[in-house]
């Protein structure tokens, strides 16, 4: 039988050679002379940029459309109050009128007294309007007309407009407000005295009925001053072309008649007598 605890004289070496060969197993890592490994640890991944984001694009931009005036639209100009010198029937004015510029003059005269315009232009285009206070249009400015005459309807202030066209050009106006005449009662004529300044016509209404006879003479030669007849409604009976000192007519129909005491130059002092039968 053997013993369970028998000597064995290779016990304690073997045990120790494995003690020793242990410690150099767990000491090994880290012996004097051998580099140490340390791990490096792997960078962190760089973060990839983010996407673009697509910029959106702008909404359709609705053009901004800047009206300009139109033609018609014209610069302001300052009214001219025309006021006649005493003794006197006429005034002119002039200027230059920008293309579709207007400018507006106004004149007081009466009831029934005759108005006579005439505007002269260097190309002929430049035209007239003529309306109440109200705004009723005695000469409607679409007419296009360079000449008009008129009884006017009330005592008050008229306005009378100038229009440009096309072009820029000098103008010249001339306003008349014709002197209404009576006869003396009982009488059928009268006899005038007047002064003509700076040698400005002036102008003398009467009304007279058709198939009457007008006899007119001035005391003045021609070379001073003469006249002119005309109906307001018919026209001239005795053209200023022709100068006259003297007339005799018959009327061609009932209207209101004008005689234009024409001065040559210069101050004219005259009397004028007219007669109808």
């Amino acid at each position: 039988m053997n013993p369970i605890h028998s000597y064995n004289p290779y016990r304690k070496p073997v045990m120790a050679f494995s003690l020793a060969m242990l410690l150099v197993l767990l000491t090994g890592c880290n012996l004097p002379g051998q580099p140490v490994v340390t791990a490096t640890p792997l960078p962190s991944p760089t973060p990839l940029p983010p996407l673009d984001t697509a910029t959106p694009l702008p909404p359709t931009l609705t053009p901004i459309l800047t009206v300009s005036p139109t033609a018609e639209a014209t610069a302001t100009l300052s009214i001219v109050n025309i006021v006649f010198s005493p003794g006197t029937t006429t005034v002119e004015e002039d200027g230059t009128i920008q293309p579709n510029q207007i400018q507006t003059y106004t004149v007081s005269a009466g009831q029934n007294q005759p108005m006579l315009l005439a505007l002269n232009s260097t190309y002929g285009d430049v035209t007239l309007g003529v309306s109440e206070p109200d705004g009723n249009k005695l000469l409607d400015p679409d007419k296009k007309w360079m000449y008009w005459e008129w009884i006017l309807p009330k005592t008050e202030l008229y306005t009378i407009q100038v229009i440009g066209r096309a072009d820029a050009e000098p103008y010249a106006l001339s306003v008349e407000v014709a002197q209404i005449v009576s006869f003396p009662t009982g009488a059928s004529s009268v006899t005038l005295s007047g002064s003509a300044p700076n040698g400005s016509v002036v102008a003398y209404a009467l009304a007279c009925k058709a198939n009457q006879v007008m006899t007119a003479s001035l005391n003045v030669p021609n070379t001073v001053a003469y006249f002119d007849v005309l109906g307001i409604a018919s026209g001239t009976l005795l053209s200023p072309t022709d100068q006259a000192t003297k007339w005799s007519g018959t009327l061609p129909s009932s209207q209101d008649y004008i005689i234009e005491v024409i001065p040559v130059g210069g101050q004219v002092n005259y009397t004028l007598t007219v007669s109808v039968k």
